[in-house]
């Protein structure tokens, strides 16, 4: 990193928690009743559980493997395994066991960190992978953490692990699934999270009074990015008690940015649409002459256009009248949805900005530590996945196929070579298997992938996402699927 920037995330996080001490860094519930933990409460906490791993004999570069659902002792064990100078092995929850097995036969973790109701699964996979790994449970690491101590000042060898880390070590293997559908475990490096983190803190505009609420699963790249970025930003960190307690949460949390998928933004336009249609005529005509208001306010802004004077008033009004009722549904000080790992439709884009929340859609890979580009909220094209973050080249292939070289482009496939040497072209190109365009003006649009293009009888290349998306739009169309293979149409 350039000028005083810090070389990986987790020495990033340890200066935001110096600068930020007694501010609180994580809000999270227990039986009830939210509560919080300070900057140097967490600090403290990441640097007492990284000594008990350096105690039990973890050593530089040994894997230990992670287990749990989206919570802060999921991010502090997450913390503890970096600054102890290992690599950490995510597990998603949802898993099968031999799925599970698999990840534990070719990472061979030292450790492995689980919560109390994995430990069923998590049994029958280490029998099926003839392994017994010793267990720490997720649950005990915030009460340990904050315990009291007896002994030298806590974190002194630590924070010299965390000094020697460099950028090519390993930070963590991340699997996901191939096209043979076999998992495969993708290599980052503390260079790749460092590339990843600064580009989206030059992307994003979120500071020290924001609020984030965590509700992604912290096993994908796209929830962990959001991770390291407000534990590197100086943002609180709310954790969401699931999915159907999120719409309470949004209230109680009072968030300022979310990261999301687009169903769960889809949802959240279908129930709105749902409620105008139940409406009297008179306030269902009002929210629609809103809604037309607040979209041509977007694409005015869209487009670096001035908003005139009758429009800005026009739009005041909708939104005292109508959108700030929305907003306060969601808390009432959100700004922004972080959004990505799927197309997201225009239309339900348009809608929340035209609400007053902007959607900044993204796209990447996990071989990317999630994204390579995003909309800016001063620069935005919906419809698009954005412009890419600094650091990050894009080409695209003679096919069509989007190409990324970078320093947030993954080291390799775990005990893969083969497939290493060729997700690469000669000119150190990843080979992301997504199809694109780029716009006059830098923005990236996904027309499709690579391996699910539809060639007719007639020999046309036809990529289905473009017709699924518009099938999906429909009230009554979940999911879409479209075939042709072969045909003449």
């Amino acid at each position: 990193m350039s000028g005083a920037e810090p070389k990986t995330v987790i020495q990033a996080f340890f200066d935001t928690a110096a600068r930020r001490g007694g501010a609180p860094c994580a809000r999270f519930k227990r039986d009830g009743r939210w509560r919080s933990l300070s900057w140097e409460e967490m600090s403290c906490g990441v640097l007492r559980l990284a000594e008990e791993l350096i105690d039990r004999g973890v050593r530089h570069g040994e894997r230990i493997a992670l287990l749990g659902s989206t919570s802060v002792e999921w991010t502090m064990a997450d913390c503890a395994i970096l600054a102890a100078g290992a690599v950490c092995v995510p597990i998603y929850l949802q898993l099968t066991a031999e799925q599970i097995a698999h990840i534990l036969r070719d990472s061979r973790p030292k450790l492995l960190f689980a919560e109390e109701g994995a430990m069923g699964k998590l049994s029958a996979a280490m029998k099926i992978s003839s392994q017994e790994i010793p267990v720490l449970p997720l649950e005990r690491v915030l009460a340990d953490a904050s315990g009291p101590r007896v002994g030298p000042p806590v974190g002194r060898d630590v924070m010299a692990v965390v000094a020697d880390l460099e950028m090519r070590d390993e930070a963590t293997i991340v699997y996901t699934s191939g096209t043979t559908g076999v998992q495969k475990g993708v290599v980052l490096t503390h260079g790749n999270l460092a590339a990843e983190i600064r580009g989206a803190r030059r992307a994003f505009d979120f500071g020290d009074d924001d609020v984030g609420l965590a509700f992604l699963p912290l096993a994908h790249v796209l929830g962990r990015m959001m991770q390291f970025y407000s534990l590197s930003q100086g943002c609180e960190t709310a954790y969401a008690e699931g999915i159907a307690e999120l719409p309470r949460n949004y209230v109680e949390v009072r968030p300022h940015f979310l990261c999301a998928v687009p169903r769960m933004l889809e949802k959240v336009h279908e129930l709105v649409e749902a409620r105008v249609r139940e409406l009297p005529a008179p306030a269902g005509a009002l929210f629609r002459w809103a809604l037309s208001t607040g979209k041509q306010r977007s694409s005015l802004l869209q487009k670096h256009r001035r908003v005139p004077a009758w429009l800005f008033l026009k739009a005041a009004v909708a939104d005292m009248l109508v959108f700030r009722r929305v907003r306060k549904r969601l808390g009432g000080r959100m700004r922004a949805y972080i959004c990505g790992g799927a197309p997201l439709s225009e239309d339900v884009a348009r809608f929340f900005h035209a609400a007053g929340i902007m959607v900044l859609e993204g796209w990447g890979l996990t071989e990317t530590f999630a994204a390579v580009t995003v909309n800016r909220s001063d620069d935005f094209h919906f419809g698009t996945v954005g412009k890419p973050l600094s650091g990050a080249e894009l080409d695209i292939a003679p096919d069509g196929e989007i190409l990324v070289r970078g320093a947030l482009v993954f080291k390799e496939y775990l005990n893969l070579p083969g497939e290493t040497r060729a997700a690469f072209d000669e000119r150190g190109f990843f080979r992301t298997g997504d199809l694109g365009e780029i716009s006059r003006d830098g923005f990236l649009r996904i027309t499709g992938r690579k391996k699910d293009i539809i060639i007719t009888a007639g020999g046309k290349n036809v990529a289905p996402q473009m017709i699924e998306g518009m099938l999906s739009r429909s009230p009554y169309v979940n999911h879409a699927m479209v075939c042709g293979d072969g045909r003449k149409y």
